[in-house]
């Protein structure tokens, strides 16, 4: 059977080319054996230059070794990591997930920076946290986002920058506009944007960074903003890890006012109003959410979305939809899916046929008593529901990004 879109045979190539190209051959002219020996070895070179130009494409698509999880004979092919910090999860790092203390960090982990950054959009000074390792080869760039209620000295991510310093990567952990505490210029703003986009500047110039192994990595409102900068940028980032993220600021909204959560009052007085349908409000919120920008990204990074089945917080639908968007439609999870989910709770049949985590080894996640439930790839999008709520783990999203490299 021909295949869509194969180049028909040239059947000229069942007669001798000289007649053929003269126009003066007829159909039942002999072949000479050197004709015959002339056509197979031309046969020969159209093959197989056809399954080198297979081996190139086939070069580009993700290997094992780049997905989540490992198999017993990919074991050899990891990276040897330190992961210094005994803490394996965000919650159960000391004090309560928004504590953001400077004397935290300089206990923990001495060799960061507390730097000040120019920014390009105003005359505003944003602070971060930076560390450059004292090396003369290029190495990997972690730049890590801070959440929704807390500010760039956040603790719970110090486990990060002494991941970083004991594998000699660059760190970088900016302000971008301080919490989401419903100012204005918080709340993925044009001016956090820009922001994020200076740090990132900023620890190219003054790091000796490996431009093919850039690296993102963001919990809760971090995540919602590392999907933002990387939808602006997604040549620049070898694997961004997004950790229960919020992607849609309007649905959100919804969920916590449901609650009477503060999140709700906090994204109405950033986006001016309640994000009612067909408002201004809504079209603010929707304009700051990771849904307006990701679908134009689709396909070109190579994104892991992990998120807790139990989270109350950010609801998992969340993910869900970030996952959608980041993949061709084929290859999605349907409303209905994602309802029975948010239902029970509990992943449908017809997804866990689908599901990579049977045929996997996650010994990070089960380290941590999270357990993978659920397990998709598409293309270089993947998506992991672990049994959690709104959780971290550190050393999985490290691992995985250890292993992303951008061609």
């Amino acid at each position: 059977m021909e295949r869509k879109g194969a180049t028909p045979p040239d059947h000229r190539l069942l007669h001798p080319p000289c007649a053929v190209s003269a126009g003066r051959c007829p159909s039942n002219t002999p072949v000479s054996h050197v004709q015959i020996d002339r056509l197979a070895l031309l046969l020969v070179v159209l093959v197989v230059s056809h399954q080198v130009g297979i081996g190139e494409v086939q070069a580009q698509e993700p290997g094992p070794n780049r997905l989540l999880g490992i198999e017993a004979r990919d074991e050899a092919e990891k990276p040897e990591l330190e992961h210094p910090s005994e803490h394996l999860v965000v919650t159960e790092f000391p004090g309560s997930l928004i504590d953001a203390e400077l004397s935290a960090w300089q206990e923990y982990v001495p060799e960061v920076e507390d730097i000040s950054i120019p920014a390009s959009a105003d005359d505003y000074e944003q602070p971060a946290l930076f560390y450059a390792p004292e090396v003369e080869e290029e190495r990997p760039l972690l730049l890590v986002l801070h959440s929704w209620s807390t500010d760039y000295l956040q603790n719970i991510d110090i486990p990060l920058a002494q991941f970083a310093v004991s594998n000699e990567w660059a760190f970088m952990h900016p302000d971008f506009r301080g919490a989401n505490d419903g100012r204005p210029e918080s709340t993925a703003s044009d001016l956090v944007i820009s922001d994020m986009e200076d740090a990132l500047e900023y620890a190219r110039e003054n790091a000796n960074v490996d431009e093919s192994r850039i690296y993102l990595l963001g919990y809760s409102g971090g995540a919602m903003n590392a999907l933002h900068l990387a939808s602006r940028h997604p040549d620049t980032f070898a694997g961004v890890a997004a950790w229960v993220p919020v992607y849609d600021l309007a649905s959100w909204y919804e969920w916590n006012d449901r609650l009477g959560e503060k999140y709700a009052e906090e994204i109405a007085e950033a986006c001016g109003g309640v994000p009612e349908e067909g408002s201004e409000a809504h079209d603010e919120c929707m304009q700051r959410s990771p849904k307006a920008h990701v679908p134009d990204a689709a396909g070109g990074m190579r994104v892991l979305i992990a998120h807790g089945i139990d989270d109350e917080t950010v609801p998992v639908e969340q993910a869900l939809q970030a996952y959608n968007d980041l993949i061709e439609e084929e290859g999605g999870i349907s409303q209905e899916q994602i309802e029975a989910i948010m239902e029970s709770g509990e992943i449908p049949e017809a997804l866990l046929e689908r599901s990579l985590h049977e045929e996997r080894d996650y010994p990070h996640f089960e380290e941590a008593e999270a357990p993978v439930l659920l397990h998709l790839q598409s293309g270089p999008t993947e998506l992991a529901l672990f049994d959690g709520e709104h959780d971290m783990l550190y050393r999985p999203g490290l691992e995985w990004l250890a292993l992303q490299e951008r061609e």
